[in-house]
Parts: C-alpha cells; structure tokens; sequence
C-alpha cells in the first residue's frame, strides 16, 4: 500500500499548493513562493502531513533536472552574443561585487573562507522566473532597465555552471585546492564540449528521425530521455544532474526542434519543478525561524542591500544614468531560484550548517516575498533618488554641457527620444524630409555608436525637466517619444508640456489602458501598439472579403468608438 501513501501526499501537495497559490495570488505573490510556503505549512515542521518524503524528494530531484533543462533551451546562445555587452560588462559586475561584498562581509564575523564562498555563491543569483514575470505583466521588458536586467539574469544563469563544478573542490584539502578548482573547470568544460558535439551533430539526426514518425508520444518520450539521459551522464562523469540538464537543455537552444521540444517538457516540468520548491520549503523549521527572527530578518536585509548596491555599481559604471541603474539594482535584489539548488549541492558537501541552512532559507523566502512589492515601488524610489542635490554631485549627467551647446542653434526642430527601432526610423524619415531633429538615449553604447556615424544623438534622460529645456523644448515643434516605459511616459510629457504649451507631443505606449492617462498629461496623440495591432489584423481581415482599407477603417473606427468613444479622438 505504499504507493497508495505516495499518492496520498501528492494529492496533499497540489491540493494546498492550488489553495496557497490562489491566496498568495490576490497579493500578487509568485507561484514558487506559494510552493515555498506550501512546503513549509505540510512538512515535518509544520502540519506534519506527509509521510513518504524519500520519493517526494527523488521526484523533486527530477524537477530540478528537468527545470534546468528547460532554462537551458530557452537561454538562446544568439540572444547571449547580441547582449554581450550588457550580459557581460553589467552582468560579469555585479556577480563578482556580489560574492565580493558577501564574503568580506561573513571573514568579519569569523566564517571560515570555503564557507564564505560558498555564502557568496548562494547569494549571487536572482529570481529569474519571479523579476522576469513581473516585467513582463508591467511590459517592461524592453524598458532600457528591463534589458539591462534581463542581461544581468543571463549572465548568472550562465555563471551557475562554473559555480556547481567549484562547489565540490572546496571540500579539498588547501595543498590542492587551486588544483582541484581549476581540474573542476576544465572537467565541466570537457563535459560541455562533449554534450554540445553530440547534441549538435548526433542529435539532430536522431530528432530528425523522430519527427519523421509524427508520433507526438514517441516525441515526448524521447524528450524526456534526452534531458534525464544527459543529466545522468553528467553525473558519472562526476558533475551534478542539475548542471548536466542545463547543458543539455543549452546545447540544443540553436537546434530547429527546439521550440517543440520545450513545449512538450514544460508541462512535466511545471509538475516536478513544484515538488522541488515544495520539497525545499519542508525543510523550513518555522521554530528556528520564529526563535532567530532577527538574525533572518538582517540577513535578508543584509543580502538586499548588498545586491541593491552590486546592482547599482554594476550599471553606473558602464555609464548609464542613475535612475536605470536603481531600477536594475532594486530588481535583482532579491534570491533566485538557482541559489536552492546550490543550497541543497552545498548541504549535501557539508558547506553550510543546519543553522545557516535554515536562516537562509527563511532569509531567501523573505527577499522573494518582497521582490512584488520593491518592483512596483522601484519607479518611484528610482525617480526620488537622483534628484538628491548630495548625489547629483557625484552622479552627474553626462555630456549636459556639449548636448545644451549642439541644442542652443536648433529651432523649429523635432525632439526624438529614444534610439530603439521606432527612434531609428524616425530619425531617418526626419533626415529625408531634410526637418531638423536631435535624438537622446540612455544607452552610453548606442549613444556612441550612433554619434559615430554622424547622428545628432546625445546622452541624456528625456523625461527630465532639465534635460529637455537643454536640447530646447521651448523651440521645439514637436517631441516624439520611442520608448514604452508606462512609469516613465506620464511624467516626461507633463515636463514637456509645462516648459511648451504649443509642443506637439507623440508618445508610443504597449497598453491600451495608459492612453487617456498620457492624453490627460499632455499628449497630443499617443499610439497604442494594441490597437494598432488590433487594426491592421482587422483590415487585413476585411480586405480577404473585398473590403477596401479606407471602408475597413471606418468600421473598427465605429467599433472603437462603442468601446469607447475617447479613443476614436
């Protein structure tokens, strides 16, 4: 009867993991924190409601492997090599100052230094699921800060692979510590070379093959065996499950299947991955966290501000203005999940205490608790922060002085913010017509790359009172803002309508619902990408049916206008 246990306490796990998550939701918690405290209210420090946590703990291992897996496909090589500059120059920054804060900080207070590593390790990673969720819900993704943070959550995905092979040399003696750090390294490398030769030469024929067959159980089948396959040998290669699933996972991010792959996995690995969450909150002793609640609590603070601080440094040095870097800085401040497998790898070497363990995984689930709450806060903070005169000192924009010179012989002219797509064909239309423009971008690479090729770009915030009376916004005909940051766009066109009445004011926005907010502060005309989406799909429909555009157009115009007449102006 003891598979009928089993059963038993999975239906115990997803029942309250639905109920958590349902509750949690309405705070707009993440799924993994539900499936923290899930694990927290069931286990043995709890409720004490399973009885069979062997096989729990085996099913979540399979989580774990499959999760990577999956990261690892999605974490395309191409999309790497175009950020590089970010993954690598922001990202590279604040691992390293992150692990460098952590372990000064733990040597103070007498930690052993394999220990103090090892803290910093842990406390290195972010929540890529939890901040990348919360970006795109608030579409701002493609935000200047979004992409330098989807840069910085690359690279420490990228960076768990060196730290999972390092984990087991420091148990080593110190005579050969470097020795067995760098054997480690080039193992892990070996193994990588393997995995991505026969991924990209071997495995695609056998997909090939598979697919051939149109047998979507054969496909899924096949899936699972390559991810748990690869994740196996790993290990009797001496490297963790874990980091040979994301290898695995990686190797095949470039492969034509991939995208059919990942959408067979991710139903299984949604299901296992939460037994690995919920397996890590049973081990969550809400005794110990009750009688240390002030060590937990100053810890997690301690590993925010540390983060916050990594964060900020990381992406002020690379010369971008201090508003993007807090809003970079608060957004991976908190733990990831990544830290919970080196957490459990750690454990398993004896480089944590039972006391440690627990205060940091009461101190992890803190930070993601918070992680909603500072996101949404983070506009606000990050808008405060530079307009203190005591930072403005040392925070300087860059080049005011050369970008008020080049501005103060313009007229008539056009305002083009932001230096995206939408900014580069603008600008090109503008030269074209032969109307004078000036552009600004808060990307120090863009700004230089375009400069050098003779485009009137500068450095500098557009939603800056000061900044656009510099590029002359009081001559100015029109302004025409490129970027989509919602938190941003009020706020810039009320500065640039209070400093010019008769400015006319373009403004592109994602979301339907900010349109009559921006018309409210200003805006002349504000473009919806929604609609216009929802428009040429309409038109192209109609015009199957013999409808000319023209006709098409007055009839979403009459649909619109029942909706909601405002949006029809």
């Amino acid at each position: 009867m003891e598979h009928h246990e089993l059963l038993k306490d999975l239906l115990i796990l997803f029942g309250f993991a639905t109920l958590v998550a349902l509750i949690l939701n309405r705070v707009r918690q993440s799924i993994i924190v539900a499936y923290l405290l899930t694990g927290i209210l069931v286990g043995p420090y709890g409720l004490r409601l399973i009885t069979n946590r062997e096989a729990i703990e085996m099913m979540a291992e399979i989580g774990v492997v499959l999760l990577l897996f999956t990261i690892g496909l999605e974490f395309s090589l191409g999309k790497l090599l175009r950020m590089r500059q970010v993954v690598l120059g922001a990202g590279s920054r604040q691992v390293g100052l992150t692990i460098f804060l952590t372990v000064g900080a733990t040597l103070l207070v007498g930690y052993p230094w394999r220990q103090s590593v090892f803290w910093g390790f842990l406390i290195a990673a972010s929540s890529t699921a939890i901040v990348l969720k919360l970006l795109l819900q608030r579409q701002e993704l493609d935000s200047p800060h979004g992409q330098v943070i989807l840069g910085i959550l690359l690279f420490q995905d990228l960076f768990v692979i060196p730290m999972m092979a390092i984990l087991p040399a420091l148990t080593v003696s110190s005579t050969s510590l470097a020795f067995s750090i760098l054997f480690a390294l080039a193992k892990a490398m070996a193994v990588l070379g393997l995995v991505f030769l026969i991924s990209r030469y071997v495995f695609p024929l056998l997909w090939h093959r598979i697919a051939l067959v149109r047998d979507k159980e054969l496909f899924l089948i096949s899936t699972i065996f390559f991810s748990l396959g690869t994740a196996w040998l790993c290990s009797t290669l001496g490297l963790s499950l874990a980091l040979g699933a994301f290898l695995a996972g990686l190797a095949l991010s470039e492969s034509e299947y991939a995208h059919q792959i990942l959408s067979e996995i991710l139903p299984f690995r949604d299901g296992f991955s939460s037994l690995f969450f919920i397996s890590i909150g049973m081990l969550f002793n809400l005794a110990f966290a009750r009688s240390e609640w002030m060590l937990v609590a100053g810890i997690a603070a301690a590993i925010l501000a540390a983060k916050l601080v990594s964060g900020i440094t990381s992406v002020v040095v690379m010369g971008f203005p201090l508003r993007t870097s807090v809003l970079v800085g608060l957004g991976v401040a908190q733990v990831g999940e990544f830290s919970f497998v080196l957490l459990r790898q750690g454990a398993s070497l004896n480089l944590i205490t039972n006391n440690d363990f627990q205060t940091f995984l009461a101190a992890a689930v803190i930070t993601m608790m918070l992680t909603p709450l500072v996101i949404q806060l983070s506009p606000a903070l990050a808008a405060r922060v530079p307009e203190l005169r005591s930072l403005r000192r040392f925070f300087p924009e860059p080049g005011e002085t050369k970008l008020a010179q080049q501005a103060r012989t313009l007229d008539d002219h056009v305002i083009v913010c932001g230096y995206g797509l939408n900014g580069q064909i603008t600008a090109e239309v503008l030269a074209c017509a032969k109307i004078k423009y000036l552009v600004l971008d808060l990307n120090p690479k863009t700004v230089r790359r375009a400069a050098a090729d003779g485009h009137p770009i500068f450095f500098g915030d557009g939603s800056k009172r000061e900044i656009l009376e510099k590029v002359g916004a009081r001559r100015a005909r029109a302004l025409v803002y490129g970027i989509s940051d919602p938190f941003v766009l009020g706020r810039s066109v009320v500065n640039a309508r209070t400093l010019n009445p008769r400015l006319t004011i373009i403004v592109r926005t994602k979301r339907l619902k900010d349109t009559l907010t921006l018309r409210r502060a200003g805006a002349s005309h504000v473009v919806a990408e929604e609609m216009e989406a929802v428009e040429e799909i309409n038109i192209h429909l109609l015009s199957v049916f013999g409808v000319p555009r023209n006709a098409a157009f007055e009839q979403i115009r009459k649909v619109r206008s029942q909706h909601n007449p405002a949006l029809v102006k």
